[in-house]
């Protein structure tokens, strides 16, 4: 297994996060989402051009110039934030997954099936989950957008004004921001492995799709019916069907689930490393 981070799996994880709260978001959030996310990608790149002048390799090495007080303590600050973002992302999920899918299924026993699935995966590593995001991404992005495509033909266009609130930008980006850092310290300059453009192109990819996905909902659904679902994006899914499943909000669902899964392992890759580096001396 590489001990380096390659770019690829950078802009692929970049993607998969910024997908990962679209079944959670309000149909009256698709401008919102791509507000935020594009506001993500710039603070992104915008690191990217800091750690280039800084010649700085990622954040955590730049915690590691920090005196031996103050890492420290930063270490156990982001151990508590990624064991804390970790649990209430797999909670979340977990009332996704007993709401739609799994109905007999204990909320508490699903939020840690998922944490023990994300612990083994982010145990492996970080390039490993920056690998095994690749595919992923690769799968989540061709169902999303063969999703969108086979549902066209329902699309209404709904009524655009009052659309965007600032209040609501912050809101969506505020939400994103804990994992957005989490991902930023695992980025950095690396002149033999350019990063720009995979994180752009993954960032990009991600916000439009996230954009696209929450306002078929209210293209499909209404903008009424859709404000009343609690998922909307899954819900407007079921529209269309592919082959033999009837249920095709079912595929949907999965691979949302999985943006979800990257994002509950690198919070948990952040404890991790954050507990290593804690108890080296």
């Amino acid at each position: 297994m590489p001990d380096k981070i390659f770019p690829y799996g950078q802009g692929a994880m970049f993607f998969l996060l910024l997908l990962s709260p679209t079944l959670f978001l309000s149909a009256n959030d698709w401008l919102h989402a791509l507000c935020a996310g594009s506001l993500c990608v710039l603070l992104a790149l915008s690191w990217l051009a800091l750690a280039k002048r800084l010649q700085v390799r990622d954040l955590w090495s730049w915690i590691a110039r920090a005196p031996h007080a103050l890492r420290q303590t930063i270490y156990v600050i982001l151990m508590l934030c990624g064991a804390l973002y970790a649990a209430d992302t797999a909670w979340c999920s977990a009332v996704f997954l007993t709401q739609t899918a799994l109905k007999l299924w204990s909320v508490w026993l699903a939020a840690l099936g998922l944490l023990l699935i994300c612990w083994f995966l982010a145990k492996q590593g970080a390039p490993a989950l920056f690998l095994w995001a690749i595919p992923t991404a690769l799968a989540v992005g061709l169902i999303a957008l063969l999703s969108l495509v086979l549902s066209f033909p329902d699309w209404q266009m709904p009524d655009l004004s009052g659309t965007f609130r600032f209040s609501g930008m912050m809101r969506c980006t505020l939400d994103g921001l804990p994992i957005l850092i989490a991902f930023l310290l695992f980025l950095g300059f690396d002149p033999a492995l350019p990063q720009g453009r995979a994180i752009a192109s993954g960032g990009i990819l991600g916000t439009v799709l996230t954009g696209l996905t929450v306002f078929r909902a209210n293209a499909v659904l209404g903008a009424h019916c859709a404000r009343l679902l609690t998922y909307p994006a899954y819900a407007a899914a079921g529209v269309f069907q592919v082959g033999a499943l009837a249920r095709s909000e079912i595929l949907f669902g999965s691979i949302f689930f999985l943006c979800l899964l990257a994002r509950i392992a690198l919070s948990i890759r952040v404890l991790q490393t954050a507990y290593a580096a804690l108890r080296q001396k």
